[in-house]
């Protein structure tokens, strides 16, 4: 960040729903529409929230006023016992261990830790929004579990809590979306949307039809409308 600079900074921390290349870029828009603050995005695609804990010193660095957190799909997804997974985020994430739901409290305790200790910013945790759309299925408990951690950490931390899930819970009332599948399938499914997005111009929304997905654009990712609730959500937590 330029020296100069006297906006309010925005860092906006996660993975690839936050980083915002496939699926809706809520950071961009943001950006585009507040001029007054200056929005870094911290989100890198099929992080964990212990890759985040690694490179936190980047965060600490640009002395933020907010900070936005949504980190922990990726834990979620790798917590489950398929070992191509497993193997798939040890290998391409340089992971010390295997992913599971005990080190993932370890870890986002330890995060809100050094940011409340070593920043002067207001801090916003948000919970996990849904894997898949379909509301009894597993990973939706898996989802819920690591919800309930992160909302047990904002508590101890004293950080605002933004309950993203319960926007999807209110707005997914049905269950006739295809299923969500912790297989190679899901990452074919990302790179139809990419292609399909940057190529062939669909819009998120569009993508996702395939799948009767409502705010997701691959079970994954968000579409326009998943990531404008985000967004609003954000935009609120900013003007506090």
């Amino acid at each position: 960040i330029n020296k100069e600079n006297k906006k309010p900074v925005v860092v906006c921390c996660g993975d690839s729903i936050t980083h915002g290349h496939i699926g809706y870029d809520w950071v961009g828009s943001l950006r585009k529409k507040d001029k007054t603050k200056l929005f870094v995005n911290a989100g890198i695609n099929a992080d964990l929230t212990w890759n985040l804990n690694q490179r936190v010193i980047d965060i600490i660095k640009h002395n933020p006023d907010y900070v936005t957190i949504l980190i922990g799909t990726n834990d979620a997804i790798g917590s489950q016992p398929v070992k191509q997974i497993q193997q798939y985020y040890i290998q391409t994430k340089g992971l010390p261990k295997k992913p599971s739901i005990e080190w993932f409290e370890e870890q986002i305790d330890e995060l809100l830790s050094t940011l409340t200790k070593k920043t002067n910013a207001r801090i916003a945790l948000i919970t996990l929004p849904f894997i898949g759309e379909q509301k009894d299925s597993e990973i939706i408990q898996v989802v819920k579990n690591h919800n309930r951690i992160i909302r047990n950490v904002s508590n101890k931390h004293g950080t605002k809590l933004l309950d993203f899930f319960k926007e999807f819970d209110s707005i997914i009332i049905d269950n006739n979306s295809i299923p969500y599948t912790t297989s190679e399938l899901r990452r074919l499914r990302g790179l139809r949307a990419v292609i399909l997005h940057y190529v062939f111009n669909w819009t998120w929304k569009d993508i996702g039809k395939k799948y009767n997905l409502k705010l997701l654009c691959d079970h994954i990712h968000l579409n326009e409308d998943g990531g404008q609730i985000l967004e609003k959500m954000v935009e609120e937590f900013l003007k506090e």
